[in-house]
């Protein structure tokens, strides 16, 4: 759904109408936020729903373990994506990879010490990942607030963000489908792997692939 707002800060920002980048910026947010709050339910239930689709106790117990802890990058994701548009609209592109980076050195270091030092599994790394997203988005809306590249493209927070969303929504849904159609072939055939003989072996080899 945050695609929508790749189009509309492009397209601001070629007619010069550069305030409406911070805008369109808001509304993606709060839509995707919003979105975020069903995706979470479907996340804490997601062992019985698993179990329902027909996997082993075992699969759906460790999966479950693990979504539990990317519960807050549902958010972090809501947030980032409309940020890294936002800066690409204007050409600004170095700032996110040197913050992707540094934040990598720092989740290896971090899931190396939770998983293996501390003990935590499955629980530490997907928590880890989640607080490395949560780095990610906050580096790069501070990046926004002070660098005087984004001056003219983001004045603050406006009520004007929370205009228009119906029409926003639409935008966002439609290309949200579309890219849906193209991933979710992939998720269906770990779903159907899970369901083979020997399933453990068959999710590792397709991982692996």
């Amino acid at each position: 759904m945050g695609s929508a707002v790749e189009t509309l800060c492009g397209q601001a920002y070629g007619a010069h109408k550069y305030g409406m980048l911070g805008i369109y910026l808001q509304r993606s947010t709060i839509l995707l936020m919003a979105t975020g709050i069903p995706l979470t339910f479907i996340y804490i239930f997601s062992k019985p729903l698993l179990l329902l689709l027909g996997e082993s106790s075992e699969i759906a117990s460790a999966a479950a373990i693990f979504v539990y802890g990317l519960i807050p990058q549902i958010f972090a994701y809501a947030a980032n994506f409309p940020i890294q548009k936002f800066l690409q609209a204007q050409s600004i592109v170095a700032p996110s990879a040197i913050i992707s980076a540094v934040t990598l050195v720092f989740h290896l270091f971090v899931t190396w010490l939770v998983v293996y030092k501390l003990g935590w599994g499955l629980l530490g790394a997907s928590l880890v990942l989640s607080l490395s997203w949560w780095i990610v988005v906050v580096a790069q809306f501070v990046y926004i607030l002070m660098s005087s590249r984004c001056k003219e493209t983001w004045s603050g927070f406006s009520l004007l963000a929370f205009s228009g969303l119906w029409d926003f929504l639409k935008l966002s849904a439609a290309s949200g489908v579309m890219l849906c159609l193209e991933t979710w072939y992939y998720q269906i055939l770990v779903l159907i792997a899970g369901l083979l003989e020997d399933a453990e072996i068959a999710l590792d080899s397709l991982s692996i692939w």
